[in-house]
Protein backbone atom coordinates (compact mmCIF):
# COMPACT_ATOMS: atom_id res chain seq x y z
CA UNK A 1 0.00 0.00 0.00
CA UNK A 2 0.78 3.78 -0.80
CA UNK A 3 2.11 5.60 2.65
CA UNK A 4 0.79 8.45 4.05
CA UNK A 5 2.11 9.18 7.07
CA UNK A 6 0.52 12.81 7.31
CA UNK A 7 -2.60 14.44 6.05
CA UNK A 8 -0.73 16.43 3.77
CA UNK A 9 0.63 13.19 2.15
CA UNK A 10 -2.58 11.82 2.24
CA UNK A 11 -4.16 14.91 -0.05
CA UNK A 12 -0.97 14.36 -1.93
CA UNK A 13 -1.25 10.94 -3.13
CA UNK A 14 -5.26 11.34 -3.35
CA UNK A 15 -4.41 13.74 -6.01
CA UNK A 16 -2.19 11.99 -7.59
CA UNK A 17 -4.62 8.59 -7.73
CA UNK A 18 -7.23 10.90 -9.21
CA UNK A 19 -4.66 12.41 -12.34
CA UNK A 20 -4.13 8.67 -13.18
CA UNK A 21 -7.70 7.99 -13.17
CA UNK A 22 -8.28 5.99 -10.11
CA UNK A 23 -11.90 4.94 -8.97
CA UNK A 24 -11.07 4.84 -5.48
CA UNK A 25 -8.48 3.53 -2.76
CA UNK A 26 -8.95 1.68 0.57
CA UNK A 27 -7.70 3.76 3.80
CA UNK A 28 -5.77 1.38 6.24
CA UNK A 29 -3.48 1.25 8.80
CA UNK A 30 -2.68 -0.04 12.39
CA UNK A 31 -4.66 0.28 15.08
CA UNK A 32 -4.19 1.50 18.42
CA UNK A 33 -3.98 -0.65 21.57
CA UNK A 34 -7.70 0.44 21.82
CA UNK A 35 -8.31 -1.54 18.91
CA UNK A 36 -9.04 1.82 16.52
CA UNK A 37 -7.02 3.58 13.92
CA UNK A 38 -8.10 7.21 15.08
CA UNK A 39 -8.38 9.24 11.71
CA UNK A 40 -9.05 12.93 13.75
CA UNK A 41 -5.89 14.70 12.19
CA UNK A 42 -6.67 13.15 8.62
CA UNK A 43 -10.41 14.34 8.43
CA UNK A 44 -9.97 17.48 6.86
CA UNK A 45 -7.43 16.06 4.28
CA UNK A 46 -10.28 13.70 3.82
CA UNK A 47 -13.01 15.71 3.43
CA UNK A 48 -10.51 17.98 0.94
CA UNK A 49 -10.12 15.09 -1.16
CA UNK A 50 -13.97 14.54 -1.20
CA UNK A 51 -14.36 17.91 -2.30
CA UNK A 52 -12.01 18.04 -4.72
CA UNK A 53 -11.78 14.79 -6.41
CA UNK A 54 -14.34 12.04 -7.70
CA UNK A 55 -12.55 9.49 -5.33
CA UNK A 56 -14.55 6.57 -3.49
CA UNK A 57 -12.89 6.03 -0.53
CA UNK A 58 -13.52 2.70 1.65
CA UNK A 59 -11.83 2.45 5.00
CA UNK A 60 -10.93 -0.20 7.66
CA UNK A 61 -10.91 1.88 11.08
CA UNK A 62 -11.24 -0.82 13.75
CA UNK A 63 -13.68 -0.42 16.24
CA UNK A 64 -14.20 3.26 17.27
CA UNK A 65 -16.64 4.12 20.24
CA UNK A 66 -19.77 5.97 18.73
CA UNK A 67 -18.82 9.43 19.03
CA UNK A 68 -15.30 9.09 17.40
CA UNK A 69 -17.26 6.53 14.74
CA UNK A 70 -19.80 9.75 14.01
CA UNK A 71 -17.16 11.86 13.31
CA UNK A 72 -15.48 9.99 10.84
CA UNK A 73 -18.61 9.36 9.41
CA UNK A 74 -19.33 12.81 8.81
CA UNK A 75 -15.50 13.07 6.87
CA UNK A 76 -17.51 11.75 3.47
CA UNK A 77 -15.98 7.97 3.51
CA UNK A 78 -17.95 6.49 1.21
CA UNK A 79 -17.81 3.03 3.28
CA UNK A 80 -16.66 1.43 6.06
CA UNK A 81 -15.18 -2.66 5.58
CA UNK A 82 -15.84 -3.21 9.64
CA UNK A 83 -14.31 -7.21 10.88
CA UNK A 84 -16.76 -8.90 12.31
CA UNK A 85 -15.15 -10.97 14.90
CA UNK A 86 -17.66 -13.74 15.29
CA UNK A 87 -17.06 -14.43 19.02
CA UNK A 88 -15.99 -12.63 21.94
CA UNK A 89 -13.21 -14.82 22.38
CA UNK A 90 -11.83 -14.60 18.63
CA UNK A 91 -12.08 -10.98 18.93
CA UNK A 92 -10.06 -11.53 22.40
CA UNK A 93 -7.14 -13.78 21.19
CA UNK A 94 -6.91 -12.01 17.74
CA UNK A 95 -7.52 -8.70 17.74
CA UNK A 96 -6.56 -7.90 21.19
CA UNK A 97 -10.31 -6.22 21.47
CA UNK A 98 -12.47 -7.37 24.78
CA UNK A 99 -16.12 -7.65 23.96
CA UNK A 100 -15.37 -7.47 20.48
CA UNK A 101 -19.16 -8.33 18.72
CA UNK A 102 -20.53 -5.53 21.08
CA UNK A 103 -17.81 -3.35 19.64
CA UNK A 104 -18.51 -4.05 16.32
CA UNK A 105 -22.18 -3.54 17.07
CA UNK A 106 -21.13 -0.21 18.27
CA UNK A 107 -19.60 1.16 15.79
CA UNK A 108 -22.06 -0.47 13.37
CA UNK A 109 -24.82 1.00 14.65
CA UNK A 110 -22.88 4.68 15.33
CA UNK A 111 -21.74 4.64 11.22
CA UNK A 112 -24.79 3.70 10.06
CA UNK A 113 -27.21 6.33 11.92
CA UNK A 114 -24.61 9.09 10.28
CA UNK A 115 -25.40 7.34 7.36
CA UNK A 116 -22.31 5.38 6.37
CA UNK A 117 -22.54 2.36 4.11
CA UNK A 118 -21.40 -0.43 6.25
CA UNK A 119 -19.84 -3.48 4.93
CA UNK A 120 -19.33 -6.28 7.56
CA UNK A 121 -16.25 -8.68 6.94
CA UNK A 122 -16.91 -11.85 8.81
CA UNK A 123 -13.81 -13.51 9.43
CA UNK A 124 -13.72 -17.11 9.09
CA UNK A 125 -11.14 -19.72 10.46
CA UNK A 126 -9.69 -18.14 13.49
CA UNK A 127 -11.63 -19.84 16.04
CA UNK A 128 -13.61 -23.59 15.70
CA UNK A 129 -16.30 -24.51 13.22
CA UNK A 130 -18.86 -23.98 15.52
CA UNK A 131 -17.71 -20.00 16.29
CA UNK A 132 -17.79 -19.59 12.39
CA UNK A 133 -21.60 -21.00 12.19
CA UNK A 134 -22.55 -19.42 15.85
CA UNK A 135 -21.32 -15.51 14.38
CA UNK A 136 -23.15 -16.33 11.17
CA UNK A 137 -26.49 -16.67 13.16
CA UNK A 138 -25.65 -14.09 15.28
CA UNK A 139 -24.68 -11.34 12.20
CA UNK A 140 -28.38 -12.58 10.95
CA UNK A 141 -29.85 -11.37 13.88
CA UNK A 142 -29.97 -8.41 12.23
CA UNK A 143 -28.78 -8.90 8.57
CA UNK A 144 -26.58 -6.52 6.59
CA UNK A 145 -27.51 -4.70 3.23
CA UNK A 146 -24.17 -6.39 1.95
CA UNK A 147 -21.54 -8.44 3.85
CA UNK A 148 -18.11 -9.95 2.77
CA UNK A 149 -16.90 -13.08 4.00
CA UNK A 150 -12.83 -13.88 4.34
CA UNK A 151 -11.08 -16.28 5.62
CA UNK A 152 -8.00 -16.70 8.26
CA UNK A 153 -4.64 -17.05 5.59
CA UNK A 154 -1.35 -17.65 7.68
CA UNK A 155 1.61 -14.81 7.08
CA UNK A 156 4.96 -16.17 7.75
CA UNK A 157 6.97 -13.91 10.49
CA UNK A 158 3.71 -12.72 12.50
CA UNK A 159 2.16 -14.60 15.76
CA UNK A 160 -0.05 -16.38 13.55
CA UNK A 161 1.85 -17.97 11.19
CA UNK A 162 2.69 -21.28 11.98
CA UNK A 163 -1.57 -22.00 11.82
CA UNK A 164 -3.04 -23.68 9.11
CA UNK A 165 -4.63 -22.14 6.64
CA UNK A 166 -8.64 -21.56 6.79
CA UNK A 167 -9.92 -25.43 4.75
CA UNK A 168 -12.09 -24.75 1.75
CA UNK A 169 -14.59 -26.74 3.89
CA UNK A 170 -15.36 -23.92 6.41
CA UNK A 171 -15.45 -21.28 3.69
CA UNK A 172 -17.99 -23.28 1.68
CA UNK A 173 -20.15 -24.00 4.77
CA UNK A 174 -20.46 -20.65 6.56
CA UNK A 175 -20.98 -18.77 3.42
CA UNK A 176 -24.10 -21.54 2.40
CA UNK A 177 -25.18 -20.82 5.65
CA UNK A 178 -24.83 -17.27 5.31
CA UNK A 179 -26.93 -17.14 2.44
CA UNK A 180 -29.75 -19.35 3.97
CA UNK A 181 -30.17 -17.21 6.53
CA UNK A 182 -29.66 -13.68 4.33
CA UNK A 183 -31.57 -14.21 1.02
CA UNK A 184 -31.95 -10.81 0.35
CA UNK A 185 -28.12 -9.56 1.61
CA UNK A 186 -25.33 -9.41 -1.49
CA UNK A 187 -23.27 -11.71 -0.48
CA UNK A 188 -19.22 -11.47 -1.40
CA UNK A 189 -16.53 -14.06 -0.94
CA UNK A 190 -13.53 -11.24 -0.54
CA UNK A 191 -9.87 -11.39 -1.45
CA UNK A 192 -8.31 -12.67 2.04
CA UNK A 193 -9.13 -16.07 1.36
CA UNK A 194 -6.60 -19.42 0.53
CA UNK A 195 -6.32 -19.29 -3.20
CA UNK A 196 -6.65 -22.04 -5.58
CA UNK A 197 -9.75 -23.42 -4.70
CA UNK A 198 -11.35 -23.53 -7.76
CA UNK A 199 -14.01 -25.91 -7.75
CA UNK A 200 -15.55 -24.41 -4.39
CA UNK A 201 -15.59 -21.30 -6.02
CA UNK A 202 -17.08 -22.06 -9.00
CA UNK A 203 -19.70 -23.74 -6.83
CA UNK A 204 -20.33 -20.88 -4.66
CA UNK A 205 -20.68 -18.49 -7.58
CA UNK A 206 -22.90 -20.73 -9.91
CA UNK A 207 -25.13 -21.20 -6.64
CA UNK A 208 -24.38 -18.84 -3.81
CA UNK A 209 -22.52 -15.54 -4.07
CA UNK A 210 -23.34 -11.99 -5.52
CA UNK A 211 -19.61 -11.37 -6.12
CA UNK A 212 -16.24 -12.94 -5.85
CA UNK A 213 -12.57 -10.92 -5.67
CA UNK A 214 -10.60 -12.17 -7.54
CA UNK A 215 -11.39 -15.69 -8.63
CA UNK A 216 -9.15 -18.12 -10.50
CA UNK A 217 -8.92 -18.67 -13.90
CA UNK A 218 -9.62 -22.01 -13.63
CA UNK A 219 -13.03 -21.67 -11.31
CA UNK A 220 -13.95 -18.68 -14.87
CA UNK A 221 -13.14 -21.01 -17.31
CA UNK A 222 -15.59 -23.82 -15.98
CA UNK A 223 -18.34 -21.50 -15.67
CA UNK A 224 -18.19 -20.65 -18.90
CA UNK A 225 -21.44 -20.68 -20.91
CA UNK A 226 -23.26 -21.52 -17.18
CA UNK A 227 -22.86 -17.67 -15.30
CA UNK A 228 -22.63 -14.63 -16.89
CA UNK A 229 -20.09 -12.66 -15.31
CA UNK A 230 -19.20 -9.06 -14.88
CA UNK A 231 -15.32 -7.54 -14.39
CA UNK A 232 -15.31 -4.44 -12.18
CA UNK A 233 -11.92 -2.92 -11.38
CA UNK A 234 -11.54 -1.90 -7.34
CA UNK A 235 -12.02 -3.25 -3.74
CA UNK A 236 -15.36 -5.18 -3.72
CA UNK A 237 -16.56 -3.32 -0.33
CA UNK A 238 -16.48 -0.28 -3.23
CA UNK A 239 -19.20 -1.90 -5.12
CA UNK A 240 -21.96 -2.87 -2.41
Amino acid sequence: MLPAETPARLCETAGRLADDGALGFLLSGGCAPDGVLHLDGYLEAIRSIKETTDLKINAHVGFPREQEAIRIARSGIDSFSITYPMSDSIGRGSLLVEDAVARYEETSAALRGAGAKVIPHALLGLGSREEDIRGIEILAEDPPRSMVVIAFVPLRGTPFGGREPTAESRIAGATEKARSLMPDTKLVLGCMRPKGGAQMEAKLIEEVLDGIAMPSVRAEGSLAGKVVLEKVEGCCAIHL
